[in-house]
């Protein structure tokens, strides 16, 4: 007996798993009696069913999986759960061999094909198929098709939908007829309504496989095809079916082929012939979708006013087994175009318009104002237009606020005016002083040890000119001119010499006078712990040692406002009054407000640590009207900016910061 040829062996194993898929069996042992006849069909050396489990991917079914070596150890078995899951996540077939794309993701060198199946559109397993590695590029691509195909059929037995034929002229096919237009009608989606009549027509026509295609524009594009819930649309047997059925459109007739490629256009036949190599089918229907002008009275209309017919695109239906093509069948497959074309392009027109979701929400916020919702609904819209127009309307004082302590007016910064070190300190915080008392000794031994050493030296050259005077006058009594004038001039330079260290003393008795720091004003020392601040402390020149304030004068608020606000007061002082008012309460004192005026801003920002970018204000107060005036008291203190909307006087910083948001 004569062995069978491949397109005969993949002919009987599509045979047999149409007939393994309509019977009643566990899950277990269909993909068991699966995998025989898959292998048998492929002649593939070893195969697996990855069953898609919450803990990862575990073997369902398996023919000779340990001669891959694909579980051998740990890190080839990584691999190939990566691989499986990216088909898992993909949701599409591979088909993964040397040199081609992905071919790092290979465990092993062995082609793999694998295809998931999938159970109301949830991928629950993957077929993987093993193949030696040098497998030419073409038979890859057939592969590639016939693992699609079967897990599609494998998808339809796990989701309940695979059944035996139905004969069309038998009542349950016209029950099951009507299940199918309620189906069909039922959705406005172009995907749904393809898939379900790509999926339903296949069981009603009881073939082994329907493929939906619109038309768009000069393209065609297949939507749906049965068993599978994604379309690889750039599989070669799906190009190839798309330039078959494209070509077909220009006839706008049914294309019926049963095994004879004769009497066929030449350009129909060699589409036909490169598709057929493809795809294995002995039949091939191909039903031109097509909308109809279906008005009321359309044939009353005149010739010129009436619509052309719509052409929507193609139901194209193969039987792999059989050529057998029935008149039953045929009638059954044009009445279902004709409603399928007419779903499709319902839903196509639906999806037309324009900003659909919305009009949908709208639609359905109008449906839910019915009875007395729309009586709650039009009283909550009342209140909200009132709030609304009370925010844009009702003005309300907008006022800023700021963070500050109350300070005397008079008020100093000692300095050091050296680099030195605190030698004593002599007073203590919160003692008064007098203007001039001694507030610190500060010491340089640097500085006492060149006061001491110019002093040494006009002490030097002091004697040097005495010697030299004692020496003229013997030069002189001796009657030597010469010597007389050398010395003469050697005393001149000497004495400059002194005049210039004397100099030089009085800049130092200067410096060493600095060593003595005393109070600028009449006050109180302001600084805290200024003893224990100071003590024995190196300073250097300009640095403050101690505050010194004036309580007994006048008192004012020293207040930081974020820049933010800077605008708003800015305005206010030229629209109203420069001397803004200012409301402020004590920390201590919360209960009780406190009124005072803006007397002057800053004219630069300052940055403060928590606050950010801020403005030095200073606001005039009643000291009579305080209890008790305590240097560096916390107050709150908000300044008027006058009357603005009461929206902006809540919401003015969010509205704020959404301005400079989209100005930015």
């Amino acid at each position: 007996m004569n062995e069978p040829t491949a397109s005969e062996r993949i002919a009987l194993c599509v045979q047999n798993v149409e007939k393994l898929a309509r019977q009643n069996l566990p899950r277990e042992e269909f993909f068991r009696q699966f995998l025989q006849y898959v292998t048998q069909g492929c002649r593939a050396p070893a195969a697996a069913v990855w069953g898609v489990q919450q803990n990862g991917l575990n073997v369902v079914a398996e023919e000779n999986l340990a001669s891959t070596g694909a579980m051998n150890d740990q890190q080839t078995a990584q691999k190939n759960m990566k691989l499986l899951a990216e088909v898992v996540n993909n949701s599409q077939s591979v088909a993964i061999g040397a040199g081609g794309a992905k071919s790092d993701l290979r465990p092993t060198p062995h082609l793999f094909v694998c295809s998931p199946v999938f159970e109301n559109k949830q991928c629950i397993a993957v077929m993987q198929l093993f193949f030696p590695e040098k497998v030419s590029e073409d038979a890859q691509k057939g592969l590639l098709q016939f693992s699609e195909h079967l897990a599609g059929l494998a998808s339809l037995h796990v989701s309940g939908k695979m059944s035996s034929p139905v004969t069309v002229n038998t009542k349950d096919f016209w029950e099951s007829m009507d299940r199918f237009l309620l189906d069909l009608h039922n959705g406005l989606d172009t995907h749904q309504v393809a898939s379900t009549a790509a999926n339903d027509s296949r069981q009603l026509l009881a073939v082994d496989r329907v493929a939906i295609a619109m038309k768009w524009g000069h393209k065609t594009r297949m939507m749906a095809v049965s068993g599978q819930d994604k379309v690889n649309r750039r599989s070669n047997l799906m190009q190839k079916l798309n330039r078959l059925t494209s070509t077909v459109y220009a006839t706008g007739k049914p294309f019926i082929h049963t095994g004879e490629l004769k009497e066929l256009a030449p350009q129909v036949e060699k589409q036909l012939a490169d598709y057929l190599e493809e795809s294995n089918a002995r039949m091939l229907a191909i039903y031109p979708l097509v909308h109809k002008d279906r008005e009321h009275k359309a044939e009353d209309r005149p010739q010129d006013k009436k619509k052309p017919d719509l052409l929507i695109g193609a139901m194209v239906v193969e039987l792999l087994t059989s050529n057998q093509w029935d008149a039953d069948r045929q009638a059954a497959a044009e009445l279902m175009s004709d409603h399928i074309a007419t779903a499709i392009h319902n839903a196509d027109e639906h999806e037309k318009i324009f900003l659909l979701p919305a009009w949908r929400t709208i639609g359905r916020g109008f449906r839910a104002l019915r009875g007395k919702t729309l009586a709650k609904t039009l009283v909550i819209s009342g209140l909200v237009l009132a709030v609304v127009l009370a925010l844009m309307l009702i003005k309300y004082p907008y006022r800023a606020t700021g963070d500050g302590r109350l300070m005397p007016v008079v008020q100093r910064d000692v300095f050091s005016q050296l680099d030195a070190e605190v030698q004593e300190v002599l007073v203590r915080g919160g003692e008064p002083v007098k203007k001039g008392d001694l507030l610190v000794q500060l010491t340089n031994p640097q500085l006492q040890s060149e006061f001491l050493r110019v002093q040494g030296e006009i002490s030097e050259k002091s004697f040097l000119i005495r010697a030299q005077q004692a020496e003229l006058e013997e030069v002189a009594r001796a009657g030597r001119e010469d010597e007389a004038v050398r010395l003469q001039g050697q005393i001149a330079e000497t004495q400059i010499e002194v005049n210039s260290l004397k100099k030089e003393l009085e800049i130092l008795q200067d410096r060493i006078s600095k060593l003595k720091v005393f109070s600028p004003i009449d006050g109180v020392i302001a600084t805290f712990q200024v003893d224990q601040l100071l003590q024995n402390r190196p300073v250097r020149r300009g640095d403050v040692l101690m505050e010194v304030m004036d309580p007994r004068g006048n008192w004012h608020l020293e207040l930081e406002v974020k820049d933010k606000r800077m605008g708003h007061m800015l305005r206010a002082q030229q629209e109203r009054d420069p001397k803004l008012d200012v409301e402020y309460v004590l920390a201590t004192d919360p209960e009780t407000t406190y009124e005072g005026h803006l007397q002057k801003i800053s004219t630069r920002t300052a940055v403060n640590q928590e606050a950010g970018n801020v403005v030095q204000v200073v606001a005039t107060i009643n000291e009579e009207e305080l209890p008790e005036l305590r240097i560096g008291a916390e107050v709150k203190a908000k300044i008027d900016c006058g009357r603005m909307t009461l929206g902006y006087v809540l919401f003015g910083d969010a509205l704020d910061f959404i301005r400079i948001q989209l100005w930015l």
